[in-house]
């Protein structure tokens, strides 16, 4: 009796640990809370822990396999965007529930999500920056006299933003600076290469830094029931924006 106690103990603290270790990843990589604990459940129950319970937020996880098992509690400290770890994660936890995975398979290959997916680097992410202010200035049908300026701005801001993030854990001083840079360059740009509309370019030179997937996975939050996510990603969101609004701010007052 006391070695089938100890194998169901181990099984419990097999499942636990992929759950753990799936909703971890997720969260640090930008995924609503509703998509999180969603995958929680369907691990859990599909190994008949019908009675599982899991509460998220964008900065703690909660889980309890049932009513007779210790809780798992989990601080999450680094959060970003990484749609690549979330779609590698979904597809591990879909292969388990169908039982193509055994646990101790799926935990591996979860740890390797986890430690070899890394984030892009800044130099792509440079490019991408570029490419997203260039994409808002067609948009919004800016003049091809702002091209250079645009693409300058977008390029640096995120370049600058990204160089801040990963060298200090504040949170809120990367965009604001960001935003400062960007007006700068933009302001500059504008003054060297006259006749274009600054106002244009700033609004497209920014959209690189924007939270959006915070914004839109907050929204999506609301729409599941989850208010306690919604209410931190959108002050989150708020506060950010705000940030980046302060650094270009701090700019255009003396221009």
């Amino acid at each position: 009796m006391k070695v089938e106690k100890l194998h169901i103990n181990d099984h419990e603290e097999q499942v636990k640990d992929v759950v753990m270790l799936a909703a971890r990843i997720l969260l640090e990589a930008g995924a609503e809370g509703t998509r999180t604990e969603d995958t929680m459940n369907y691990i859990a129950s599909h190994y008949g822990f019908i009675q599982n319970n899991s509460f998220v937020t964008n900065t703690v996880i909660n889980f309890m396999l049932h009513d007779q098992s210790y809780p798992r509690i989990y601080r999450i400290k680094e959060r970003n965007t990484n749609l690549i770890k979330i779609s590698k994660v979904n597809s591990v936890s879909r292969k388990l529930v169908r039982d193509e995975l055994t646990l101790e398979e799926a935990f591996n290959l979860l740890e390797k999500i986890y430690i070899t997916t890394k984030d892009h680097p800044v130099w792509f992410k440079t490019i991408a920056g570029a490419l997203i202010a260039l994409s808002f200035l067609y948009l919004q049908d800016g003049m091809k006299i702002d091209i250079f300026t645009t693409l300058a701005g977008g390029a640096i801001g995120i370049c600058i933003t990204e160089i801040i993030k990963r060298r200090t854990p504040t949170q809120f001083i990367p965009e604001f600076f960001g935003g400062l840079t960007i007006a700068l360059t933009v302001v500059t740009g504008h003054y060297y290469i006259p006749g274009g509309d600054l106002s244009t370019m700033l609004i497209s030179s920014v959209m690189p830094i924007v939270p959006g997937v915070l914004i839109t996975n907050a929204i999506q939050d609301l729409f599941g029931g989850h208010m306690m996510m919604f209410t931190t990603k959108s002050s989150e969101a708020l506060v950010t924006s705000f940030a980046i609004g302060a650094g270009v701010s701090s700019v255009l007052i003396f221009v």
